[in-house]
């Protein structure tokens, strides 16, 4: 008997990776969506790989929802891209859509499916980050796209009171989008130093500690807030 069933999106590669194997390790069903799988759900009994982009609305419609057979069916919302680091009036739209579609219209349209579709006990989960809640210049697609987030988190909490529903901020993960962070232009991100100097210092959060505390909070019989950061789990 499995202690419920995780739709994780993103799974290639950090948090939602991480995430992946921890759950099946746990004891978890586990649905990784993504354009690339990862060995632990390829290689699991109770691991599934649905490959799919997620800014193509027909695949998006395409991922099976199936309720967990026992336990809660969670879904983790995390896929996700920094998109352009550059000045805002140097960003082009396909560039702009492309990162809107990914963090926002395929979270928002994925739960909208989820909440209908799924039937039992469940669960809905955002990757945010602290950077809905001020602006990094050079980071204005990703800012607005994880102010959408934690905002849509908040209004779909309130229409659903008995599901629960949170966006939580990791903190900087030790991910490849913390590469291409470190590699972006002095010149559009002006921060830039900031992020090389906690990496090479060691200060970046694994993601295995990540999915670590979402495992915690999963089962949590404490009341969390609907916005909340995995260093106070």
């Amino acid at each position: 008997m499995s202690l419920g069933r995780l739709i994780i999106t993103g799974v290639s590669s950090g948090i939602g990776k991480a995430l992946a194997e921890a759950a099946l390790e746990a004891g978890y069903e586990v649905l990784g969506v993504g354009r690339r799988s990862c060995d632990a759900i390829e290689s699991h009994a109770r691991g599934q790989f649905f490959q799919a982009n997620l800014t193509d609305p027909i695949a998006v419609e395409a991922i099976p929802l199936l309720s967990a057979v026992s336990g809660p069916t969670i879904l983790i919302n995390n896929a996700g891209t920094i998109g352009p680091i550059a000045s805002t009036a140097e960003v082009g739209h396909e560039e702009l859509a492309h990162c809107m579609h990914l963090n926002v219209v395929a979270p928002m349209r994925l739960t909208a499916r989820f909440l209908q579709e799924v039937e039992g006990e469940k669960q809905v989960y955002f990757t945010g980050s602290g950077a809905a809640n001020y602006p990094i210049e050079g980071w204005a697609a990703y800012c607005a796209s994880k102010a959408a987030v934690h905002q849509y988190a908040e209004v779909v909490a309130m229409e659903h009171p008995k599901v629960r529903i949170h966006a939580f901020r990791p903190g900087k993960v030790d991910t490849p989008m913390q590469a291409v962070i470190r590699e972006s232009s002095s010149q559009a991100f002006a921060d830039k130093a900031h992020f090389i100097d906690a990496y090479e210092q060691g200060e970046l959060v694994k993601p295995e500690q990540v999915a670590q505390k979402l495992l915690q909070v999963f089962v949590a019989d404490s009341e969390i807030p609907v916005i909340f950061s995995t260093s106070n789990i």
